[in-house]
């Protein structure tokens, strides 16, 4: 939701507001005598804040914390279990949605089947699933701060606008003013694979690494004959979008390994076969997994990422892909370096770019407001 600031106490108690919140998400639990030390933000003020956000719905009481012997201080939190922010996944078969709290947990889930139609009617199958997670969940859609949409396609960051979705058949959709219209709340559109990195990197499983890139490939829909393949960039903790909207997109086509079978079977055989050991399938699936492996080499000496991290559709495929793409990578590495990037497979379950997609409206609710 947009803040509109008109004056100066205004924008001091929004900033008070966002600098107290941002530092209660980074301690987990924090007293007002602490904050006021940590923000220097007068203790009066600190009291009046803590009392809003309470109200709010924000920030929870955790009981008292320790003490050297004098008065026991009361600690205070972000309120978890509360849906805040409403995050959808949008690709060829499926729509996974999800109300998620303050900490990006989901709270409320549901997944549909999917065909691709127009941005119109895209918007009215999301809009049947938002009412269908309000009413679940027994909130109301005005507790709810911000939205996030995770497609495929290339998509100019702030404003966005899909330039090119390949699997929808979209170009030139201005589908986040489309949906900030239907409901009236701020909503972010974003890559997936973008949002696969932005959950690996802000809601935990990354380590502390600031510069990552998550490998999106999938493996499940084989009609095009080639993976689906993208990249989701974070560089000192920010998301890339480039200066245009295609950052991470990969244009080199990777044949899928049914291909390699010179087979029409269908994808779920074909993993069957691979877990069996069929040494045909193996050998198909290796195959591709060392193309991946020549693209992952490249992103890793360009951008000397802390960790590429492999999302896979197909959790069975996930432990072979992953160790033939570690030992290309460890082949063709720089020999020169001591320092690795970590190779390692998303662990985000099956919401994860769900909750990707939301991360931007949560950091709404803890960043300062943006003015000109």
């Amino acid at each position: 939701m947009s803040i509109s600031l008109t004056g100066k106490p205004q924008l001091n108690r929004e900033v008070n507001r966002r600098i107290i919140l941002a530092r209660i998400r980074r301690e987990g639990e924090v007293s007002r005598a602490d904050l006021a030390k940590i923000t220097e933000i007068r203790p009066p003020t600190i009291s009046a804040v803590m009392r809003d956000l309470v109200d709010e719905g924000l920030v929870e009481e955790r009981g008292a914390g320790a003490t050297n012997g004098g008065r026991a201080p009361l600690l205070f939190a972000i309120r978890g279990s509360i849906p805040r922010a409403l995050g959808f996944e949008i690709n060829e078969s499926r729509i996974l949605a999800a109300l998620c709290d303050l900490h990006g947990e989901t709270c409320q889930q549901i997944a549909v089947d999917f065909n691709p139609c127009s941005p119109e009617e895209t918007i009215e199958t999301l809009t049947r699933l938002r009412d269908e997670l309000l009413s679940d969940a027994k909130i109301s859609w005005a507790t709810v701060l911000g939205v996030g949409i995770a497609m495929p396609g290339l998509i100019r960051g702030e404003e966005g606008l899909v330039r090119l979705s390949k699997p929808f058949d979209w170009h030139e959709v201005s589908f986040r003013a489309m949906c900030e219209k239907a409901w009236n709340r701020k909503t972010y559109v974003v890559n997936d694979s973008l949002a696969g990195g932005m959950a690996a990197h802000f809601l935990g499983g990354a380590g502390g690494v600031r510069n990552l890139v998550y490998l999106n490939i999938r493996y499940l829909n084989a009609s095009h004959g080639v993976l689906g393949l993208g990249c989701g960039i974070v560089l000192e903790g920010e998301p890339f979008h480039g200066e245009f909207g295609a950052a991470g997109e990969i244009t080199t086509p990777i044949a899928h390994p049914i291909k390699h079978l010179n087979s029409s079977q269908a994808v779920s055989h074909f993993v069957d076969r691979v877990a069996k050991g069929d040494r045909e399938s193996v050998m198909a699936l290796q195959a591709s997994s060392d193309e991946i492996a020549k693209l992952a080499v490249h992103v890793i000496n360009f951008l000397e990422p802390g960790m590429l991290i492999l999302g896979i559709d197909e959790p069975r495929l996930v432990q072979p892909v992953l160790t033939r793409i570690r030992s290309r990578v460890r082949e063709a590495g720089l020999a020169e370096t001591t320092d690795h990037t970590r190779v390692v497979a998303a662990d985000l379950g099956e919401f994860g770019l769900v909750r990707g997609a939301v991360v931007p409206a949560l950091q709404d609710v803890f960043r300062l407001p943006r003015w000109s």
